[in-house]
């Protein structure tokens, strides 16, 4: 499964967020971004994220800390399911998807599940 994420990144996905620059400089300049150091409700603690962070190999935890704030702290909101899966994602497309407003964000999640949903079959 992993190496077919890895085909959704470099082919469907990139569709979708071909738009994100165009889509992101039409966003207001003063629009609020998430805090990177508070748990939204349901969301891991700061303490259970380090925990997790620590299980992981040590590329994959260089490769969390070189994301900006903003796109870590977006990968934390996500599911498990949606976790696994941002990892297939180029950094520059976890970024554009993190930097995106929420109903594209989950415009973009839709086609993403749809074209990995086959596979699970």
């Amino acid at each position: 499964m992993h190496k077919f994420l890895k085909n959704i990144a470099a082919s469907g996905l990139a569709v979708s967020l071909a738009a994100v620059p165009a889509i992101a400089a039409s966003q207001s300049e003063n629009a609020p971004t998430p805090d990177a150091t508070m748990a939204a409700p349901g969301q891991p603690t700061p303490e259970e994220q380090d925990a997790a962070m620590q299980a992981w190999p040590a590329d994959k935890q260089a490769a969390f800390k070189a994301w900006p704030a903003e796109t870590q702290a977006y990968y934390w909101s996500l599911s498990q399911e949606r976790q696994k899966m941002f990892w297939a994602l180029s950094d520059s497309d976890k970024v554009r998807l993190s930097q995106m407003v929420e109903p594209q964000r989950e415009s973009t999640w839709a086609q993403i599940e749809s074209q990995v949903a086959p596979s699970q079959s």
